[in-house]
């Protein structure tokens, strides 16, 4: 605890096979006050039982997924892609999606308007912000 703030830290795995093995422990963060929306940051994540489970347990009302599928040469990805979005939206229909970590660097692949395209044909645009680099996000309760 920490200025009234509860900090949870919660796991992930930053991908499969040997890669995700070798890329060691994730961790995200759930923050809680008694006055404000809780808010999960998942960390450098795939899709796993782990996330779900945070979303089960804690419930985010916004959750901030690391979402560029950023991959090596060699491997899948190792934060979540389009359709790991798709499946977290669809376990916590209760929480607000912002989707990071995309464009930034040379090994996030998957692209701001890709991910738009994608949320829209699965109607699910209106549950995700895509921010560009530098932009506030103000959440209003």
């Amino acid at each position: 605890q920490w200025e009234g703030i509860l900090i949870t830290r919660t796991s992930g795995r930053h991908g499969t096979g040997d890669i995700g093995t070798k890329m060691g422990t994730v961790s995200g963060y759930v923050l809680k006050t008694p006055n404000e929306p809780s808010f999960y940051v998942t960390g450098d994540t795939i899709w796993c039982q782990e996330v779900r489970d945070a979303l089960a347990f804690h419930q985010p009302r916004i959750t901030v997924a690391f979402a560029g599928a950023a991959q090596f040469l060699e491997g899948g990805p190792i934060t979540m892609d389009a359709k790991d979005l798709v499946s977290l939206c669809q376990a916590a229909p209760y929480s607000q999606l912002i989707a990071i970590h995309m464009e930034a660097f040379n090994h996030c692949l998957l692209k701001r308007s890709q991910l738009a395209d994608f949320l829209e044909k699965h109607r699910l645009l209106d549950r995700v912000t895509i921010p560009d680099n530098g932009e506030t996000l103000v959440w209003e309760a």
